[in-house]
């Protein structure tokens, strides 16, 4: 008598059994059908009516393993499970948490309660009907050979419930934990895309070299800094100690990629960690993060409201070195970085937050819904390029001057499926970091909004704002700033005859 074990499961087998290495993986790959047979033991045999006290005679495998799974099949509770509704776009994120596990490239944790052969067992048990295909249940379960096209199968069939689901993760995250991006987030959808569109229009086509900077002079303006936007003296002593503590790292940038943060060191301690290019980008860099330094001493605030602070002072700082002779064009270079970042942002972003838009207002996401949207935004972008090149062409100027996106090779149903597929990974790889980015595009418009308002108490309320924003959101911020109605659509002046 030969004894294996399987997990809990005890195999015996005797010499007629001459496939044990099959019926062991068949068992390990379906340890949910033999969960009952725990601590228990299996015995083999082709022997017909033998039997061994105290075991479960098994004389022909393959009538057991069916016999088994007709059991389980017919049992209420498991099909009542197989029946519940985000059954299957839950097990499809989870096989994707794998995927990207398998590559190291996931921050999702995955459900360690189920195993993937488990998974995979559920997902059949819905692609199988298991009156009319039985055998074909039965020989999957026992060899797992046709994955990919079950996989495909559920890639296709739930590709929308699964987007969906996401939606809804991710619309109740914000509403709990950022109420009031979450209040105002159709109106602030439709304000970030006016404000991307001009800038599409707009753009500048070329860059401005920043002018050197060494580390004296770099200390030497930021403080100039401070005093100019009368920041606390308190303002003055946290950079000082933070300077003499080593907590200012300056890092050398590489490929143009701003690694500059504020973040808590392996010893506990705060930090920032500012890029250095040698340029006047380090002192906008640092100016950034220090502002971020001085909003998190009272805790972390919400995420939409974040960069607001930040963003602002580093449109001020640009401001302040204008004022003491640097080259105009700073101030323009600075803007147009931001606005860059706020573009790729934008892009990539959008239709997400559209999509939780719409989620909110009307349910679910369809396919036909973002088809036609597609269409028409694609005809009205073609429509609108075409307005401007007869412009350009009647001004005598290139086409290559126009930035507009060229017309689309796939069917706008690839298109959109494509797209669902991409944001659907992107969740499953980075969680609700994949919306990380929307809080510049608020704050950017926030901060010029500011700006453009004639007010001489702004500053003194910024500071107040920078240095208790963990009781900030959009709504009290803005009010308190006196630009409550910013994200309110601009009428258009009607024209009188």
């Amino acid at each position: 008598m030969n004894t294996i074990n399987i997990n809990e499961l005890k195999i015996q087998y005797d010499d007629t059994i001459t496939d044990i290495n099959r019926i062991a993986k068949i068992i390990e790959l379906n340890q949910l059908l033999f969960a009952d047979y725990k601590n228990t033991t299996i015995y083999l045999t082709n022997k017909k009516d033998y039997h061994q006290e105290n075991t479960i005679n098994v004389s022909a495998f393959d009538e057991f393993f069916d016999n088994r799974l007709k059991t389980f099949l017919n049992d209420k509770d498991f099909a009542s499970s197989l029946e519940i509704p985000d059954l299957l776009p839950a097990l499809y994120i989870q096989l994707l948490i794998r995927q990207q596990q398998e590559r190291e490239m996931t921050l999702v944790p995955l459900n360690e309660n189920i195993t993937e052969d488990t998974l995979w067992f559920l997902i059949s048990c819905k692609y199988f009907d298991k009156e009319k295909d039985f055998d074909e249940l039965s020989h999957f379960l026992k060899y797992r050979d046709n994955k990919e096209t079950i996989f495909h199968w559920l890639k296709e069939t739930q590709r929308f419930k699964t987007y969906n689901y996401l939606l809804e993760i991710a619309s109740n995250f914000l509403k709990e934990y950022d109420f009031s991006f979450y209040n105002n987030i159709d109106k602030i959808v439709s304000k970030m895309t006016e404000k991307n569109l001009d800038y599409i229009i707009s753009r500048p086509k070329s860059s401005f070299p920043m002018e050197t900077l060494s580390a004296s002079k770099l200390e030497t303006l930021f403080l100039g800094f401070l005093e100019e936007i009368k920041a606390p003296k308190e303002w003055k002593k946290i950079y000082t100690t933070l300077k003499a503590e080593n907590r200012i790292i300056y890092e050398e940038e590489e490929g143009n990629i701003n690694n500059s943060k504020v973040f808590v060191d392996e010893d506990g301690i705060r930090k920032i960690k500012v890029s250095n290019d040698g340029t006047i980008n380090t002192f906008i860099n640092l100016v950034h993060e220090f502002t971020h330094y001085i909003s998190y001493q009272k805790g972390i605030p919400l995420f939409s409201i974040i960069e607001f602070p930040p963003i602002y002072y580093e449109r001020v700082a640009a401001l302040y070195l204008i004022n003491i002779g640097y080259d105009e064009n700073i101030i323009n270079e600075v803007v147009r970085d931001r606005n860059e970042g706020n573009l790729d942002i934008y892009k990539n972003l959008i239709e997400f937050f559209i999509d939780i838009c719409r989620f909110n207002n009307k349910g679910p996401i369809k396919m036909e819904d973002k088809v036609n949207l597609l269409r028409k935004t694609t005809e009205a972008v073609q429509q609108a390029r075409s307005i401007l090149e007869e412009c350009f062409k009647e001004n005598g100027k290139p086409l290559t001057e126009l930035d507009f996106p060229v017309v689309q090779k796939e069917t706008y149903e690839e298109t959109v499926a494509k797209k669902c597929d991409t944001y659907i990974s992107g969740i499953v790889q980075y969680g609700l970091l994949v919306i990380n980015g929307y809080q510049y595009l608020i704050d950017s418009y926030l901060a010029d909004s500011l700006l453009e308002k004639e007010d001489s108490n702004i500053p003194e309320k910024m500071i107040f704002i920078t240095e208790n924003l963990i009781n900030f959101n959009i709504e009290n911020a803005t009010k308190y700033l006196g630009i409550e109605k910013a994200f309110e659509k601009k009428q258009k002046k009607k024209v009188h005859n």
